[in-house]
């Protein structure tokens, strides 16, 4: 009698159901902790992620970005620096045979295969002579990764019985580095009949580096286009 009633209480497709919604139900229960933890509040995600509303105002297409902004590897590279100075008086020299003005160098390395290079040298310096004339100077050469650049009179003599004072001078060299490790040193390059003092001084070097020029493939067509150098 009671599973007769039973049977009539309850149907066999309700059972069915029921039984289904108690499995889902349990297995909701086991995996809502790792559930919650991959949702986002949306309080959440406005810090994190932005709405297509304002995705169309913050951000650039390609084409409009192309025209704002130029391409990493098409952007000119920033110049390479070097500098050093020194106080400490150098001389006074009398001789005839080159000598370096110590600490008076710079080192640096360029990262292209070319390099306009500009290097400036000044100092307070004087140059006397017995018997000045006005052949008689005193000369300096840069040399660049130990070749020199040439002498060149950095002061001109003056008698010594007029007891000088120093005046600024200035040497200034252009050349083109290669790509690597660079040295840039200042000799005294000695003269005869005069004697040189250098008070204090300063070394610049201002490398700029050469855009890459692309590599013509030979026998590129129109739409061959031209193969870059790496």
């Amino acid at each position: 009698m009671e599973v007769q009633l039973l049977k009539r209480r309850l149907s066999t497709p309700r059972a069915a159901t029921v039984v289904v919604l108690s499995a889902a139900v349990a297995a909701s229960v086991t995996v809502v902790p790792s559930v919650a933890q991959s949702l986002l509040t949306s309080k959440k995600a406005a810090k994190v992620y932005v709405t297509n509303k304002k995705a169309s105002r913050l951000f650039l297409k390609k084409k409009a970005a192309t025209n704002l902004y130029v391409a990493k590897r098409t952007a000119p590279k920033p110049p390479v620096l070097g500098i050093a100075a020194g106080t400490a008086p150098f001389g006074p020299v009398s001789t005839t045979t080159a000598g370096y003005v110590p600490t008076a160098f710079s080192s640096f390395a360029t990262h292209v295969e070319a390099s306009s290079t500009v290097i400036t040298f000044s100092g307070n310096a004087t140059c006397v002579s017995e018997k000045a004339s006005s052949a008689d100077a005193c000369p300096i050469q840069i040399l660049v990764d130990g070749q020199s650049t040439g002498k060149v009179n950095f002061a001109p003599a003056t008698l010594a019985s007029e007891s000088p004072v120093p005046i600024v001078r200035t040497a200034m060299q252009t050349t083109v580095l290669g790509k690597g490790g660079h040295v840039v040193a200042i000799q005294y390059a000695g003269a005869k009949n005069v004697t040189f003092t250098l008070k204090s001084w300063n070394l610049a070097v201002e490398s700029y580096p050469q855009p890459e020029e692309p590599l013509q493939v030979e026998g590129a067509g129109k739409g061959g286009g031209s193969k870059k150098s790496s």
